[in-house]
């Protein structure tokens, strides 16, 4: 019976391959993870070929690999990995941050990690990886969303900034305003710039500021040479308007960085109420372009049922746009604030307790401005002529109920002297 056990719990461990090219390399990793061996069933390949015969037989929910080894290098290997089993987490450990490398890359790995990499930095990367194999259980909806190497774009805006890429006039500023004005693009550069991809600092709220760290030259290869954007046309998509989701996800990310302000947050809360207001409905972006069939079915739902998007989604397809937005950006390296505001922003109820908390923040944020914003059935909206009575179905726990009342009040003023400015 022990050893039954024994066995079945060894199979229901998280897989994780480790690939270098150096056996010392590989010692030293065992040596750091030695700890974790109760709980991780781990692997180490010598080589991306020998790596591909293990993962033909044993499937890994991570795999970690160097970028240059003889052979297939990693590059090549995560190119494997992400057809034969897009579901698993691709992660380079590379001590080689040359252009080249990185832009090879940069589609096909979910996050890059710097050799040396410190063991807490490495297992938390890890541990966040394996977090996401409990937010979506469709394994196919998995797939779908691991394959992902970038968000749609307007083709005005792509066009607009493949033209002025051409201009060798054109200023970063200017680079960055049309960047601005897309979601899809927005994220993506948000999540390079935050991540070790090109070494630059982190924490970076702002796209203008992202396009400036990056350069001309730097944007050029990804837009023209490497292809970071894809495009899609409006004209797929009824009743789906990505510039209505651009314009609600600005005012949100706004609405919930002056939150922050007026509670004194941490300039640290601060930008991440701001990315997360921003991305929290990404998944819908998702969802409207790689289940186009079943969004349509959700939309008609909504319109003909009259209820809310992720009560219409929950119906369709057994999760929301807020959990495959969650799991989007957690496989692509955003920390763990965001990510549980993306997940957390329409769910009625937040795990956080006390005063203040980034997805309160946004949670409130979003609410207040479909309130405010009318966002009908066929995407259309209209302002509302009455001020808005309460924050809508974002609450949190609050011991006292009259302290949280006076809360979602100041916190309203403040989204509704923003929205008015903004008329």
């Amino acid at each position: 019976m022990h050893r039954k056990n024994a066995k079945q719990n060894a199979q229901n461990k998280p897989r994780i391959m480790f690939v270098d090219d150096e056996p010392e390399i590989l010692e030293g990793l065992q040596a750091m993870l030695y700890s974790m061996r109760g709980e991780w069933e781990l692997s180490f390949m010598g080589s991306g070929a020998e790596a591909l015969a293990y993962l033909e037989q044993h499937h890994q929910d991570v795999v970690v690999t160097d970028m240059r080894m003889p052979g297939m290098d990693g590059a090549q290997l995560l190119h494997a990995v992400q057809q034969k089993s897009p579901e698993t987490v691709r992660i380079i450990l590379s001590g080689y941050s040359d252009q080249e490398s990185v832009m090879r890359t940069v589609k096909l790995a979910h996050r890059y990690l710097s050799k040396p990499c410190p063991p807490a930095e490495m297992k938390q990367a890890i541990v966040k990886a394996l977090r996401l194999r409990d937010i979506i259980l469709n394994v196919q909806l998995k797939q779908l969303i691991s394959r992902i190497e970038s968000l749609p774009a307007l083709p005005e805006l792509y066009r607009r900034l493949t033209m002025a890429l051409m201009n060798d006039g054109v200023s970063l500023q200017q680079i960055g305003d049309i960047i601005a004005q897309d979601v899809g693009m927005s994220a993506s550069i948000l999540r390079l710039v935050n991540s070790a991809f090109f070494g630059l600092p982190t924490r970076v709220a702002s796209v203008q500021h992202a396009v400036k760290l990056l350069g001309t030259e730097t944007i050029r290869v990804l837009i023209l040479s490497i292809h970071l954007f894809s495009t899609i046309s409006p004209r797929s998509f009824p009743g789906f308007s990505l510039k209505m989701l651009w314009e609600h996800s600005t005012r949100v990310a706004c609405f919930a960085r002056a939150i922050a302000e007026v509670e004194n947050a941490s300039m640290d809360d601060r930008d991440d109420c701001f990315i997360a207001g921003m991305l929290h409905d990404v998944g819908k972006l998702v969802i409207a372009t790689t289940m186009t069939s079943d969004y349509r079915k959700v939309l008609a739902l909504v319109r003909d049922k009259e209820i809310k998007v992720f009560e219409a989604e929950l119906e369709v397809m057994d999760t929301t746009h807020a959990d495959v937005g969650a799991y989007l950006i957690s496989l692509w390296g955003f920390n763990d604030t965001i990510v549980e505001s993306v997940c957390w922003h329409s769910r009625g109820k937040l795990p956080s307790c006390g005063r203040f908390s980034v997805a309160a923040a946004v949670a409130v944020a979003n609410s207040f401005d479909h309130e405010y914003v009318y966002i009908g059935p066929n995407q259309g909206n209209s302002r509302n002529n009455t001020k808005p009575a309460s924050a809508g179905a974002a609450h949190f726990r609050f011991a006292d109920r009259v302290e949280y009342l006076r809360l979602m009040r100041d916190w309203r003023e403040i989204c509704a002297r923003l929205a008015q400015k903004g008329d």
